[in-house]
């Protein structure tokens, strides 16, 4: 197995939090950054980060191999350097990969061993990522992911994280793969969700851990990045890609208890296939 972590990331050259992070975690190995080649700061990137440490590839050849699922005459978005990745990391001669965005501030366990909720930095990040990619390849995973801090809101008494390790069947942010086994992204915005469904039921199986989550800055107040192309759409156009994608089981709904928001709300129970236990007993 020849691993390491690749962060995605755009007109960011010196605010790749997640590179500084990632090191403050006790991650030793490889950082690769994933660039466009209409980044007006690659060379920048290659001055701050080292020439061989930036993987630069080309929107233009993504065209024709994924869906953006819109008529919009957009470039700035994730979507191509999602599925780009893979290629490129095989190139490299990696047979796995940690997917990152730029903005990661801290990199946490929520879950304790005892089993017990509790927040606190990770500091030894090699040995959490041996762990996932055991998981991913011991429970015959497509992807297991990182979960974020809004998994947590209600603290220790969220039936997410209560009476300890519990996952879900999306995948966002830090992501772990076998690049042998690639997952398609697709949509302009709000691919993670997108994938996580359209994947997952058709058999991917796809897990976010809640043992593990990332801190990261608020989205529409870090410039560069994804910022742009969220303050053009809103949240309401973000959403709806996901219900263009699977209508039957996604829809656009209000978030929160005082200050509501809206956004998507999938209906997992009818999104994806049940995961059933293996077992040599049969009943009659």
């Amino acid at each position: 197995m020849k691993f390491a972590c690749v962060v995605l990331t755009h007109g960011r050259a010196d605010r790749v939090f997640t590179h500084n992070t990632l090191r403050k975690s006790g991650y030793t190995g490889d950082i690769f950054l994933l660039c466009d080649s209409d980044d007006a700061q690659l060379d920048h990137y290659k001055t701050n980060f080292g020439e061989d440490k930036v993987w630069i590839f080309d929107k233009r050849d993504m065209i024709g191999k994924i869906d953006r699922m819109d008529n919009l005459d957009n470039m700035a978005c994730v979507v191509y350097a999602r599925n780009a990745v893979y290629e490129i990391a095989r190139s490299k001669g990696l047979t796995h990969i940690c997917v990152l965005d730029d903005d990661y501030q801290a990199i946490e366990q929520r879950i304790e061993s005892d089993g017990s909720y509790r927040s606190s930095r990770i500091k030894n990040f090699d040995k959490v990522a041996a762990a996932y990619l055991d998981f991913l390849k011991s429970a015959g995973l497509d992807c297991v992911c990182f979960a974020q801090g809004g998994d947590y809101i209600g603290g220790g008494q969220n039936t997410k994280v209560r009476n300890g390790f519990k996952t879900s069947r999306k995948m966002m942010n830090l992501y772990f793969f076998d690049l042998a086994k690639p997952i398609d992204f697709m949509g302009t915005i709000n691919e993670d969700l997108t994938a996580s469904i359209v994947a997952g039921r058709v058999g991917k199986k796809i897990l976010t851990s809640y043992m593990n989550s990332i801190v990261q800055k608020e989205t529409q107040s870090n410039a560069g990045g994804l910022t742009e192309i969220y303050l053009q759409l809103g949240t309401y156009t973000k959403s709806f890609y996901s219900v263009i994608a699977c209508p039957d089981c996604v829809k656009v709904s209000s978030m929160g208890d005082t200050h509501t928001r809206i956004h998507h709300r999938v209906d997992w129970k009818y999104a994806v296939p049940k995961i059933i236990r293996q077992t040599t007993e049969r009943k009659p």
